[in-house]
């Protein structure tokens, strides 16, 4: 099996993290970097990200999170917000981009085109930038497992109460998701997924 298989095996939705072990700044950062090097659609890298090691806010965050354990376990958790306003063509902040990439006025065109073609209003923009949320937390998730790293993925949670309390801006940002990350207290049970042949149709 190869290293990045024998990575996705290891991985789980880890429930309840040893809140005695603390994950390394070196490999903590190397996490983040895999998020950041994840490519994004158009390349606009439309994802934030809040890292929340500190103890006590990780349990003011429970109640707007369903009080689930992962976040008083965790080593740290991480936030995943999505850009809205600023990925929206024209804008301020795609034309900076252009500038950094060199690209021209025919890129901008382009955007404007794909997205007048796909998108109706504003839930469109949140829900095409909030999937690339998913892809940079999927590399995420992957990179901390290649080092025995735990992970789990986290969709329950009161959003719009949560922006609240971390003070963030809706007209421009939502989250996303939560993904908290750790070391397993226990082995979990055996992975079970169907067969290639029941999920994958050659044609």
């Amino acid at each position: 099996m190869n290293k990045l298989l024998e990575a996705m095996s290891f991985a789980h939705a880890c429930k309840v993290f040893d809140e005695h072990k603390k994950i390394p700044k070196d490999q903590l950062l190397e996490i983040l970097e895999a998020g950041r090097l994840t490519p994004s659609s158009f390349g606009l890298e439309h994802t934030r990200m809040i890292v929340v090691s500190d103890q006590e806010l990780k349990e003011e965050m429970m109640p707007f999170c369903w009080n689930q354990k992962q976040f008083s376990t965790s080593s740290e958790v991480v936030i995943l917000k999505s850009l809205v306003r600023d990925i929206i063509a024209p804008s301020d902040y795609i034309y900076k981009l252009m500038e950094e990439h060199g690209y021209d006025e025919r890129f901008m065109k382009r955007l404007e085109d794909f997205q007048k073609e796909n998108f109706k209003d504003i839930r469109d923009f949140e829900s095409w930038s909030m999937r690339q949320a998913y892809l940079v937390a999927s590399s995420m998730v992957n990179c901390a497992a290649f080092m025995g790293i735990d992970s789990c993925y986290i969709e329950g949670f009161e959003r719009e109460n949560l922006e609240d309390f971390l003070g963030i801006q809706r007209e421009n940002e939502r989250i996303a998701l939560v993904l908290t990350f750790g070391y397993r207290i226990k082995e979990p049970k055996k992975k079970i997924r169907k067969s290639i042949d029941e999920l994958v149709e050659i044609r």
